[in-house]
């Protein structure tokens, strides 16, 4: 982490108000690293942030290290890397802070986690959630906008597989719910809003969270936090209020390019699920989140266009319908998404037709779905 300003008491904070963007994940990898895309893209975030507005504090997952001295972590696949150049594309945005705490953060190992930390401070982006030792990627970010001091807290799951070897010069800020929770409720008691950021899932390319990460994202709330975001799933997921704060389950992609061993080495597209992207906007002063909203986005090629028409917003509306009931009706949610809707989506992605999509769903979908509805739910 760089320049965290001393501790102090929390301020008074009065009515002051700070807003807040949060970007999903940024990787610009694969045919972004083609320097004859930069121009265009460089143009088309240029405008993207102009149809954001002004906000105190952008904040955006920093999903590809820089590619280092040619040495890649071979206990990780898929591995992304991006180039400076291409990493430049994305300066336009004005990002004030870029979330390390990713599985792909040591894919570039030591080289690349230290060109992808010099291209950050170059820029003067702010970074936190990994660090050469332990205890530098746990140390939270410390600043200040308009009179408020606000703490920033990055972790990674376990689950995403980071595949760290024995003995890495890079570490990572793993999430363990005890401590992430403690840690929460300590940096509140010293800055005026906290903000958490959450790398988690075992689970790719569906809309809703597990029963526990709900549990976990309310938990941290109630422990200080304002803002809960998530990420790793690569498509928009629920999101919903609680208490005084807000919790974005998943924010999807951003930018990403196609997943790659090597600098401008194509691969496949993502699926239509993964080209929603959404920016959310939050107000927030001393007593928590005051308001949200989303800015829409749909991935065409490498660019992104605006994308807030009504149909976007009900269907984000409707998926977070979900987020106020039960567990049990939560994780029947998430056993439709994962054993009808999610294959469903994928075959007709790959066959390009409904009717194959029909013959390819398999006994074992329909027995996840009716296993949901007469079995009493665990713990997600």
């Amino acid at each position: 982490m760089n320049e965290n300003e001393p501790r102090s008491a929390p301020s008074t904070g009065g009515d002051r108000k700070v807003r807040i963007q949060f970007l999903g994940d940024i990787s610009l990898n694969g045919s972004y690293c083609d320097p004859q895309h930069h121009a265009a893209i460089s143009e088309n975030m240029a405008e993207v942030a102009r149809q954001l507005g002004p906000c105190d504090l952008r904040i955006g997952n920093f999903e590809s290290p820089l590619w280092g001295d040619g040495g890649v972590n071979e206990l990780k696949y898929p591995r992304l890397n991006t180039t400076e150049g291409a990493a430049g594309c994305i300066l336009p945005l004005g990002l004030d802070v870029a979330l390390l705490a990713t599985n792909h953060t040591y894919d570039c190992r030591e080289a690349g986690f230290r060109n992808t930390v010099s291209f950050l401070e170059q820029n003067n982006i702010a970074w936190l959630g990994a660090g050469k030792t332990p205890a530098e990627a746990a140390k939270p970010l410390i600043l200040e906008r308009r009179g408020l001091k606000i703490g920033l807290l990055n972790y990674v799951g376990r689950e995403t597989n980071p595949n760290l070897p024995e003995g890495a010069g890079v570490a990572l800020n793993w999430l363990e719910e005890a401590r992430a929770s403690s840690e929460v409720g300590e940096l509140r008691s010293e800055v005026d809003v906290v903000l958490v950021h959450l790398h988690w899932g075992e689970v790719e390319l569906v809309r809703y969270p597990t029963v526990s990460q709900r549990s976990l994202a309310r938990r941290l709330i109630e422990s200080g936090a304002s803002i809960v975001v998530g990420g790793h799933a690569h498509c928009l997921q629920c999101d919903e209020q609680w208490l005084h704060g807000h919790a974005f389950y998943c924010m999807g992609n951003f930018l990403f390019g196609e997943t790659s061993v090597s600098p401008g080495q194509a691969g496949s597209a993502w699926p239509e699920l993964a080209r929603a992207v959404g920016v959310s906007e939050c107000v927030v002063s001393c007593g928590g989140a005051e308001s949200s909203r989303w800015h829409f986005f749909r991935g065409d090629g490498m660019r992104l266009l605006s994308d807030n028409t009504r149909k976007r917003k009900r269907a984000q509306n409707r998926i977070s319908k979900v987020m106020a009931q039960s567990d049990r009706c939560l994780s029947l949610a998430l056993r439709w998404e994962l054993g009808i809707a999610r294959p469903a989506r994928f075959h007709l992605w790959k066959s390009g037709g409904g009717i194959k999509v029909l013959t390819r769903i398999r006994p074992r979908h329909v027995r996840l779905l009716v296993r949901g509805l007469f079995r009493r739910n665990r713990t997600g």
